[in-house]
């Protein structure tokens, strides 16, 4: 199995289970570390790749864009 399914697989589990509490009208829910940390995991790759993503459209560069701004400077009356 794919990394990527294994992240999704995991989100699912995770979004599963506070669905499954908040119907059951629960306060909490309690995870084991096992798989809080394949949810925090998750997170990470997705994140990870979304800032990729981010980077990717805007140029990868660090430099602000800066558009011409002109004015024609108008009338007083």
């Amino acid at each position: 199995m794919s990394t990527k399914i294994d992240d999704t697989l995991h989100l699912k589990n995770f979004i599963d289970s506070i669905n499954k509490a908040e119907n059951a009208r629960q306060r909490e829910i309690k995870i084991d570390i096992e798989h809080g940390k394949r949810v925090r995991n998750a997170l990470t790759t997705i994140l990870l790749l979304l800032a990729e993503i981010q980077s990717r459209k805007t140029g990868g560069s660090d430099a602000t864009e800066v558009d011409d701004i002109s004015m024609d400077g108008g009338g007083f009356k």
